[in-house]
């Protein structure tokens, strides 16, 4: 599955020497505010580290994090995860983290983009889906700005931090992809 390819990035696998980027932006609390997460030490990234660079790819019931790296440097920018259903291996959930210096560059919508070509048009799942806090104006609307739908708005539905949280839900079927892929700029094909 990897390393996969557009114009300006390379997903690949982590590697050891992500590790202190990767730091970096797991632990900038504007990062992780909407995040699962909170911070990490090096120990615990380190072992992130490993373990991700050893997962397989499309594992049902697993995250998958895969390394957002520009394509000229390899430097890491961020990560996206995917995450095959273990009750459903042709439906999958993702989601994306982007250090704050790369944010708003459009790495986001190449990133997903690129993996949506792969995970549609050769793992031939049949639907992604995605969450999203509605205070994440920046989340959602990359969700939008991809072609998914919002299919649902839970109220108070998770405990997150403290609090109860709403979340937008999200889903994007592959013929809605493949449709929008054939009239879409060919960036990442």
């Amino acid at each position: 599955m990897l390393p996969l390819h557009s114009p300006r990035l390379r997903l690949r696998r982590f590697a050891p020497n992500d590790l202190r980027r990767f730091i970096e932006y797991r632990n900038d609390s504007e990062v992780a505010r909407y995040q699962g997460w909170d911070a990490c030490t090096q120990d615990e990234a380190a072992a992130f580290i490993r373990t991700q660079a050893a997962q397989g790819p499309g594992i049902p019931g697993q995250w998958l994090q895969i390394a957002i790296a520009l394509r000229e440097t390899d430097q890491l920018l961020g990560d996206c995860g995917l995450k095959v259903h273990a009750r459903d291996p042709r439906q999958a959930t993702l989601g994306v983290t982007l250090a704050r210096p790369h944010q708003r560059l459009g790495y986001a919508t190449e990133a997903l983009t690129t993996l949506f070509d792969y995970v549609f048009g050769t793992m031939n799942l049949h639907r992604v889906v995605a969450d999203t806090d509605p205070q994440n104006t920046s989340s959602w609307r990359l969700l939008e700005r991809l072609g998914m739908r919002r299919e649902g708005h839970t109220m108070r539905s998770l405990w997150f931090k403290g609090g109860w949280a709403d979340e937008y839900l999200y889903a994007i079927l592959a013929d809605e992809w493949l449709r929008r892929a054939d009239c879409a700029p060919p960036f990442s094909r």
